[in-house]
């Protein structure tokens, strides 16, 4: 998946404390995108140095959703990087 097909697809809200991107539209891909999001959200801050924001990220997806492993890396890099990010399944 690429950025294009996320930016498109996914529902992204943004409150006083946190920016939400729901990818529950994406069905039975919530999994991929959202490993999709996080791994470019890595590259993007590896290779620029800059990517963080100052609200913290909720990747929001059904609670049946199949998360790759690999989604959980990303996920900890963002964190260590400075970017609070959590995956947050409802």
């Amino acid at each position: 998946m690429d950025m294009n097909e996320f930016n498109a697809t996914a529902v992204r809200t943004a409150d006083a404390t946190t920016i939400t991107l729901d990818v529950r539209p994406f069905g039975d891909r919530q999994g991929e995108a959202v490993d999709s999001y996080l791994h470019e959200r890595v590259m993007h801050l590896n290779t620029t140095g800059i990517g963080t924001t100052p609200k913290p990220v909720v990747l929001l997806c059904d609670s049946s959703a199949q998360i790759p492993s690999s989604a959980f890396t990303w996920l900890a890099n963002l964190n260590a990087g400075g970017q609070a990010t959590e995956i947050r399944q409802a």
